[in-house]
């Protein structure tokens, strides 16, 4: 792998330490997990800029994932990864709006997730 740095932002903390063993067993660096959308925004200020952020879209806190990766595009155009149980039309359309390099539904294949970030982090996204 490439080694590139990767922003895991998950509420519950198991799945957390989950996705970050994964990522570093992969070959990414991992950010240490953030579990709210406010915790996401500290960590964009104060820790190198990602390459890729995963989002869990119901996260602790006052901001969902949505709203939190709105506000980091606003910031940053680092390609962003939904991690999800939602998917109702109307959280798919929410989704859609904040343009993600992916969606990734829970409970997912680590295979599946690797491969999304392979994509998302080599170039440009094709959704």
């Amino acid at each position: 792998m490439t080694g590139e740095t990767i922003l895991v932002v998950e509420d519950e903390g198991l799945i957390a330490l989950h996705l970050s063993e994964m990522l570093e067993k992969a070959g990414y660096r991992v950010i240490s997990p953030a579990y709210s959308g406010e915790m996401a925004l500290r960590a964009l200020e104060t820790s190198p800029k990602p390459d890729l952020v995963l989002m869990d879209i119901g996260l602790a806190g006052s901001l969902d994932g949505i709203e939190t990766s709105r506000q980091i595009k606003k910031r940053s155009p680092v390609p962003l990864i939904f991690i999800t149980a939602y998917t109702s039309e109307n959280m798919l359309a929410r989704m859609r709006e904040a343009a993600p390099a992916g969606v990734i539904t829970k409970p997912f294949d680590d295979k599946d997730l690797l491969a999304l970030i392979g994509k998302a982090v080599s170039g440009p996204a094709t959704l």
